[in-house]
């Protein structure tokens, strides 16, 4: 068996752990080939080869998983998610056994479902219109928010960062939004506006009911004008029904589609699979790209 290993040293506190995972896999015979991303090499230069491989593993947090799947996608390659990053919200979605022996075993059996990824658009202040695949959520207004506040602090604290950013925003920005969804089109105010391939976050809470990586269709959600301390029913229920089957999603208004294209105006920043967005002018698409991934699941997926 012929496996590469795309890994993000800088990833976060389980970066080691590949090298147990890759001890773990490795068996005569086999080949195994370890690249390390950051300076010096790029997601796409790591996965240029990706099909002369039987597997390719995946190893960083949400915004490497991101980088590295969107210049993967189609391949068809046997793929794992290896889950070295601070929140690997992407790998909790997936549901695999998180140890590295297990994940081993998985990628050994190579047992596969095709999953969807969001593909995002947006206009710069240039005026060009640039574009990248997503897994998680992107999003403008309060998440973005949060994704800049917590950005200096994530590395040293985790998880808790997102925590304190959200607090430190008691007050978040109301905007218009217009969105245009397999056409139709409806006006609403908010704080945010989310749009999801993936929906399970912390806690196994799953901000949108109904949402997975395999349905064809993206999620969307604006956030109804609050304050921060005015979310708590939406908090509560989450914690309360973590699926979301009964008490719903208070304050959110949400749709499915297979593409929209969004405005919001003013312009509130963005952000997907936590990497942020610079100088967005307020709008922006996004669609479903479907069955574009193959990835390695186990007993225990959720998928």
């Amino acid at each position: 068996m012929r496996c590469l290993i795309i890994h993000n040293p800088a990833s976060g506190p389980r970066s080691d752990e590949i090298f147990d995972f890759a001890r773990a896999l490795s068996e005569a015979g086999d080949e195994v080939c370890l690249r390390f991303i950051g300076d010096g090499m790029e997601p796409h230069q790591a996965a240029e080869d990706v099909n002369a491989f039987d597997r390719v593993v995946v190893s960083g947090g949400d915004g490497t998983v991101s980088n590295v799947l969107d210049h993967i996608r189609d391949s068809h390659v046997p793929t794992l998610v290896f889950p070295s990053g601070t929140a690997n919200l992407f790998f909790n979605n997936i549901g695999n056994a998180p140890e590295p022996a297990a994940l081993a075993k998985a990628c050994r059996e190579g047992r596969t479902k095709t999953a969807d990824m969001g593909e995002l658009f947006w206009k710069a202040e240039d005026g060009s219109v640039q574009r990248h695949g997503f897994i998680i959520i992107a999003g403008t207004g309060f998440d973005a928010d949060i994704m800049h506040k917590a950005e200096p602090a994530k590395g040293d604290m985790g998880e808790i960062a997102y925590f304190l950013s959200a607090l430190a925003n008691p007050a978040p920005t109301v905007a218009h939004f217009t969105i245009e969804h397999d056409g139709e089109v409806d006006e609403l105010d908010g704080i945010g506006c989310m749009v999801g391939n993936t929906a399970l976050i912390q806690n196994d809470i799953n901000l949108f009911p109904d949402c997975r990586m395999d349905d064809g269709f993206i999620d969307i959600a604006v956030i109804q004008p609050a304050k921060t301390v005015e979310l708590l029913p939406t908090l509560l229920a989450g914690v309360l029904d973590p699926a979301g089957k009964g008490l719903g999603r208070p304050q959110f208004t949400l749709f499915q589609a297979k593409e929209a294209r969004i405005t919001c105006t003013p312009s509130l920043g963005m952000e997907f699979d936590g990497e942020l967005i610079h100088n967005n002018t307020g709008e922006f698409g996004a669609r479903v790209l479907p069955a574009c991934l193959d990835l390695i699941v186990d007993d225990f997926a959720k998928l």
